[in-house]
């Protein structure tokens, strides 16, 4: 080969699964082939599906919870004022300590 020639790279990566034996994986990465078997062993058949047929009862929502004060509103919370009658009577037992 001459050395001046360039042969590209590519990083691609080609898998092929078996539809026979499922797990099967052939993978071919830069010229090279490897094969992987994650499997129970036994062929595909439509008698015997590896996936269940009925899928379980979907759960109905929980109950929500209560909304609680807003964290940060928008519009100032009003203060609530005391009557007069109660802050005159805190300011008089202060005078009298």
């Amino acid at each position: 080969m001459n050395p001046e020639i360039k042969v590209p790279q590519s990083n691609a990566v080609v898998v092929v699964r078996s539809l026979v034996w499922p797990g099967s994986y052939t993978f071919f990465y830069n010229g090279k082939v490897s094969q992987i078997y994650l499997g129970h062993g036994r062929k595909f058949s439509f008698d015997a599906k590896p996936f269940p047929v009925n899928p379980p009862c979907v759960m109905s929502d929980p109950e929500e919870y209560e909304d609680g004060p807003e964290p940060t509103p928008l519009e100032e919370p009003v203060v609530e004022e005391k009557p007069e009658g109660e802050e005159g009577e805190e300011n008089n037992s202060e005078e009298a300590d």
